[in-house]
């Protein structure tokens, strides 16, 4: 695998029909959300927390807050002064650009503010979602390699990045390390264990927040690895920060919910 990486050049074009052109970006988060939907909507109905109308309410409302989140986290938190000199370019989201954590606070939102709506336990709505989110990003990340952003640093078996798509300082290296496809792979492993925790019954809110810790440890690592430019404060990148709450966040759950349910 990694001798055919080497030797294939990936392109953010699939195909143009006349005017329209279709790109594998937008291709590839078309069918990462449409897994997630499908297996949300699925475990909904197999747990009877939620009617199906109510499942795809729920869903529907969830992916166009998600996506809105995505944008909003990658032009205004991470890109901000990109975007300010170039506004033109915010709307071009099949140039990539989507920040995960974005998506998951606006869908955190979103979901609490239907939960009260609807009298339904936040909670147990998360349970079920969260392997969805993870299914998600296992096929989203995929959107960035052939986008030939988001890679690591070089490494002379890494994947090909195209001389204008290279980071200011690293014009010089051919080959990164595919940063893109190690979070893959590890949100798979995650996928495979917040499915199986669904099926031991346990305290809801306990695989929402064994989320909340695998995936800011998974974050975490990748920000080791990756050198995309990003705002960073005291040597430290933002997005290793943010990940770093995922698993404060999964502390505080751990206290907190007992004291709730009493």
């Amino acid at each position: 695998m990694s001798y055919f990486w080497q030797n294939y050049l990936p392109q953010p074009l699939l195909f143009s029909f006349g005017p329209f052109n279709v790109h594998w970006y937008g291709l590839i988060m078309v069918l990462a959300m449409l897994a997630a939907a499908v297996y949300a909507f699925y475990s909904f109905k197999k747990s009877e927390v939620l009617s199906a109308k109510k499942a795809e309410d729920l869903i529907f409302y969830l992916i166009i807050f998600g996506l809105l989140g995505a944008r909003f986290g990658h032009v205004f938190f991470f890109n901000f002064d990109y975007y300010f000199d170039n506004p033109a370019d915010i709307v071009k989201v099949w140039q990539g650009g989507m920040s995960i954590q974005g998506a998951l606070v606006f869908a955190a939102l979103t979901l609490l503010i239907w939960s009260v709506k609807n009298k339904v336990s936040f909670l147990a709505l998360g349970d079920r979602l969260v392997p969805a989110v993870a299914l998600g990003q296992v096929i989203g990340r995929w959107g960035n390699y052939f986008n030939q952003e988001l890679y690591g640093q070089p490494a002379s078996w890494g994947i090909p990045i195209n001389p204008i798509n290279r980071v200011s300082g690293y014009e010089n290296y051919n080959f990164f390390q595919p940063a893109f496809f190690y979070e893959s792979i590890l949100c798979l492993v995650l996928f495979f264990l917040l499915h199986s925790l669904l099926k031991v019954k346990l305290a809801a809110g306990r695989v929402f927040f064994v989320y909340l810790i695998f995936y800011g440890l998974i974050r975490f690592f990748m920000e080791t690895v990756r050198i995309d430019e990003t705002p960073d404060f005291f040597g430290w990148r933002l997005p290793q920060l943010i990940a770093l709450l995922l698993p404060l966040l999964f502390l505080a759950g751990l206290y907190f919910l007992p004291k709730l349910k009493k």
